[in-house]
């Protein structure tokens, strides 16, 4: 494949005349470029938006459970607090505003069903069913620090890009050629344009002079 040479003493070629470079398509390219730049920040801006929704979403369901957990630590505090052989009462909530009244009464520790996973449940004493509430507790507020460091990470990114979007966007709005209105130019058009008719009906009044204006003689 034969290569062309670049002459110094060569004129710049036009944008017709075949040349190597050609400023105007290298700023259509630059614009297109920067165009798809920031379409693709755009699309990572909302991808980075909603996936901040979702964990913060899972935040709220995570901080209900351990809000859950806490509750029952709690009763079960209040029920291994009383002494042996002293009798307690409750009353235990089964929903919609209904509850059943406990009554346990006797020297043993009572005991309470648990969830051990996987759909089987077993009876396990207050003790034993705290420390096991105690444990989930610390593994789901350990899921929750996950979360809260995912979330925290993905704001800085959704910030960065953000900013740098707007960045780029007004960048390219000042950086967008506007044509001048020449007023001059548009008065001389403006007058051009008159002057077409004035002039196309002398020219007609002109012929019509010649076709009739002179005198009539005999000779004619």
């Amino acid at each position: 494949m034969a290569l062309r040479r670049f002459s110094t003493s060569a004129k710049p070629s036009s944008s017709n005349d075949g040349g190597f470079f050609n400023p105007n398509q290298l700023g259509r390219l630059n614009d297109m470029v920067d165009r798809a730049q920031l379409q693709r920040l755009a699309q990572e801006v909302e991808a980075l938006r909603k996936r901040l929704d979702e964990i913060n979403l899972r935040i709220e369901q995570v901080d209900a459970v351990l809000a859950e957990h806490a509750i029952t630590d709690a009763v079960l505090e209040t029920l291994l607090s009383h002494g042996d052989g002293t009798s307690i009462s409750t009353h235990l909530p089964i929903g919609s505003g209904v509850s059943l009244p406990y009554l346990h009464d006797g020297k043993k520790e009572g005991t309470a069903i648990v969830d051990l996973g996987s759909g089987v449940f077993g009876e396990r004493p207050w003790t034993d069913t705290r420390a096991m509430t105690q444990q989930r507790q610390q593994d789901i507020q350990h899921l929750r620090d996950e979360l809260k460091k995912q979330s925290d990470q993905t704001e800085t990114s959704l910030a960065t890009a953000a900013q740098t979007f707007n960045r780029l966007a007004e960048q390219m709005k000042q950086e967008t050629p506007q044509e001048p209105v020449d007023a001059s130019n548009e008065t001389q058009q403006s007058n051009t344009s008159e002057d077409e008719p004035a002039k196309e009906t002398g020219s007609r009044r002109t012929r019509r002079r010649g076709m009739f204006g002179g005198d009539l003689t005999l000779d004619d």
